[in-house]
């Protein structure tokens, strides 16, 4: 179905782009309200998990070269156990796109307009990933390097000009944090985004070389700027403001003036907000589409991607309100996503390895 590749940095951008983008607005916030000073340490033992569960997936692509997760549940564990597994690779993938298409319109109707349905930022977001998808994985790796530009650009400068609102009294009281009841209130951050990036097992196969090198070092970076963004958020917000803020980095731009020439950046953050999501949300739609694709046979993607749409955009309204779905994603979705992350590509391993030792053996009796 899929002849294009990607280049080593086309795939560096997209992983990194996938992890860190949207995890600037959603995760800072969260991680003060539980950690206080000490937030900045959260994202680096959870980046340490993700390199394990990277290493992990790594492993389990290197013992079938060639072939994206579905695929490999076929392959492994048999056409009937193996399709299973593959539609819950699957909707697993559908759902993290819900997520993603749910969050975009929490954001736009929260921030900027209120008035507007939600069903309106959904079906209009996913209509432009959707023409994304269909022109194929090259494209969307094309779009993310343009996007990643502009993006860092605008980082940086926002960062720059809020330094003068810095004050180091707001990390008074750090280092008191305990350790055990921090990791275990914030251990969605391990869901969200580093367990997510199993997503990648899917697009493994179409980079031309240097995989492994380039998705740690993607995780790396990710983890170093997620955690550089939440002790940022603390020094210029302070613990109870950043705490008690959905989106605490589009306080920040809100806030930045210099002059009368640079203020009111906030729509500026939107839109880079956008431009994030619209990554995050072309990976995890356009792995839905190859799979549905790679399990039925179905060799052109239009007649899937469609669809989905309206899957997509109904699944996404589940949630009354921000509230449930920010409590779902705390409570349940490092649960949720341990199952697809790590306890299968565990189980499809080991059996790889029995079925390998298995061969070897019938060669040793024939021979």
């Amino acid at each position: 179905m899929e002849n294009n590749s990607m280049t080593v940095w086309q795939f560096f951008v997209l992983t990194l782009s996938f992890l860190a983008g949207t995890s600037f607005f959603f995760l800072p916030g969260g991680l003060i309200a539980v950690a206080k000073q000490d937030a900045w340490m959260v994202p680096i033992w959870a980046g340490a998990i993700g390199i394990l569960a990277a290493l992990l997936w790594l492993r389990l692509a290197r013992q079938h070269p060639g072939m994206s997760i579905i695929q490999i549940c076929t392959q492994v564990a048999g056409k009937p156990i193996g399709s299973l597994l593959a539609i819950m690779y699957i909707s697993y993938f559908i759902q993290l796109s819900v997520f993603i298409t749910r969050n975009v319109g929490d954001f736009m109707k929260q921030t900027l307009m209120p008035i507007t349905p939600l069903t309106v930022f959904h079906v209009m977001f996913l209509i432009i990933t959707a023409y994304a998808v269909m022109k194929g994985i090259d494209t969307i790796a094309r779009s993310s390097e343009l996007l990643f530009i502009i993006m860092a650009i605008t980082f940086i400068l926002i960062f720059c000009m809020a330094l003068i609102e810095w004050d180091w009294n707001r990390f008074q009281g750090s280092f008191r944090m305990n350790v055990w009841e921090t990791v275990k209130e914030t251990r969605y951050i391990f869901g969200f985004p580093f367990l997510e990036s199993l997503v990648f097992l899917m697009l493994f196969p179409f980079v031309q070389s240097k995989v492994k090198r380039s998705f740690i070092l993607a995780i790396v970076v990710a983890t170093a700027m997620l955690s550089v963004t939440t002790l940022f958020t603390i020094g210029v917000l302070g613990v109870p403001r950043a705490s008690h803020d959905t989106y605490p980095l589009f306080v920040i731009a809100q806030e930045v003036h210099i002059g009368t020439f640079f203020e009111h950046l906030e729509s500026t953050v939107a839109l880079i907000l956008l431009a994030a999501i619209f990554i995050k949300l072309s990976i995890a739609y356009y792995c839905s589409v190859l799979g549905l694709c790679q399990l039925f046979r179905i060799s052109s993607r239009f007649w899937v991607t469609l669809p989905l749409i309206l899957l997509i955009s109904g699944l996404a309204l589940g949630y009354d309100n921000v509230v449930e779905n920010i409590e779902f994603s705390q409570r349940y979705d490092f649960e949720y996503t341990l199952l697809y992350s790590v306890f299968i590509p565990c189980l499809l391993l080991v059996v790889s390895w029995i079925r390998k030792g298995r061969g070897k053996g019938r060669e040793g009796s024939a021979s």
